[in-house]
């Protein structure tokens, strides 16, 4: 019997734990009743299980019956500040909080495939980690379990993850070699003029004319100062300024994130941006500060899990199946924490259907997500975690007599 049988046998159960997770989402490092659902499941099949890592975070760990190497799992749990539009009969019940990231789906597929592995760890060659983050969002989650430990005692040599993907359809899995998404860092900036009458400008140094040619200058990084075969994106997302429409203010305050797929990039951008800005400001009788803060590093997936993640697809699912994604994604993922660490890899899980709004992008008010892409998940998960522990077994390992 397939993990993909096995997976179709529980998919009721890993609906249930979608829909109640869904019902019931927490924001970052809030994730109490999430954490404790979680545990309460793992430890009801006979998982050992640790709370409270890293405040929220569980991790339980499934040791096999012969030793051999460790394979973590990684699940995040947190939700979104966002009131949910869909209409669905299990929508959020937390107001203002929403699960528009499929972190539901990724906490339920991971929660079946421990049920399914817990039932045959005498069977295991090797040891399996399920590691429940909390944080993503925030982007300090993963980093904070890795100071937590998560990654040692067994230690792990290699770790997946997967996250929804409403681009591709229902059950697709997306893989991509070398960087799959972009570094993130935050950007701070204060702009300092000279108050004053707004009638009498030419007293004064205007912060909110020199941010409006700061912000300008800014888009030039991308189109002069970085090769247009190298992603990025530079985005103000924020201005705060002024008091009244008569008053020339002091200061203007500015916040933006930076996005990078390339390793070096990344190191380069605080010089590029603190030389546009200050220029700028100086240029036009002001002064500026910049505050750079860098986030997560680009999440580049190794080549020999990625193969893994393709043999396990193309074996179990049929190689239509699954897609090489051309490009990289600029947004972020802080799995990149545990890929620098150890070899690792994120697949993409479709999640579209028939449904309009199964098309809607991540992190959009009335996104659903297909629930029949729940059970490939499993399936990938389980199979790809019991061929990394039996490299030697021919493809379709079978943990079952």
């Amino acid at each position: 019997m397939s993990f993909l049988q096995l997976s179709e046998e529980i998919k009721d159960k890993i609906i249930g734990f979608r829909r109640h997770l869904h019902q019931y989402p927490e924001l970052s490092f809030l994730e109490y009743r999430t954490a404790e659902f979680v545990a309460d499941i793992l430890e009801e099949y006979e998982i050992d299980v640790e709370r409270n890592v890293a405040g929220t975070g569980v991790v339980g760990t499934i040791i096999g019956g012969q030793p051999g190497r460790t394979i973590a799992l990684r699940a995040d749990m947190d939700a979104l500040p966002i009131e949910e539009n869909t209409r669905l009969s299990f929508s959020s019940s937390n107001a203002g909080v929403m699960h528009a990231c499929g972190h539901d789906f990724h906490t339920s597929i991971l929660l079946g495939t421990a049920i399914i592995l817990s039932k045959h760890k005498d069977q295991l060659k090797g040891n399996i980690k399920l590691i429940f983050q909390p944080g993503e969002e925030k982007l300090t989650g993963a980093k904070k379990m890795i100071e937590a430990g998560v990654l040692h005692n067994p230690n792990v040599d290699a770790i997946i993850a997967l996250h929804c993907w409403p681009e591709l359809p229902a059950g697709v899995v997306g893989v991509r070699k070398g960087p799959i998404t972009a570094a993130a860092d935050f950007l701070e900036i204060t702009i300092k003029g000279k108050s004053g009458h707004a009638a009498h400008p030419h007293k004064c140094v205007d912060p909110i004319v020199i941010a409006g040619h700061v912000v300008s200058a800014l888009q030039t990084v991308v189109s002069r100062e970085i090769a247009p075969t190298d992603p990025a994106v530079v985005t103000i997302g924020k201005i705060n300024g002024g008091t009244a429409s008569n008053v020339i203010p002091s200061s203007v305050h500015l916040s933006g994130m930076i996005r990078t797929v390339n390793p070096d990039l990344q190191k380069r951008m605080p010089e590029i941006i603190e030389r546009i800005v200050c220029k700028s400001a100086e240029s036009m009788n002001g002064e500026a500060e910049v505050r750079y803060t860098s986030a997560t590093p680009p999440l580049i997936c190794n080549d020999g899990m990625v193969a893994l993640i393709d043999n396990v697809v193309t074996d179990l699912l049929g190689g239509d199946q699954l897609v090489y994604l051309e490009n990289p994604s600029l947004g972020s993922e802080d799995f990149s924490f545990y890929a620098n660490e150890i070899p690792g890899v994120l697949f993409r899980l479709g999640t579209h259907n028939e449904r309009e709004d199964s098309r809607f992008p991540l992190h959009n008010s009335r996104v659903t997500f297909a629930e029949e892409a729940l059970t490939t998940g499993v399936a990938v998960m389980c199979e790809a975690a019991v061929r990394y522990l039996s490299p030697k077994k021919s493809p379709m390992v079978n943990i079952i007599d």
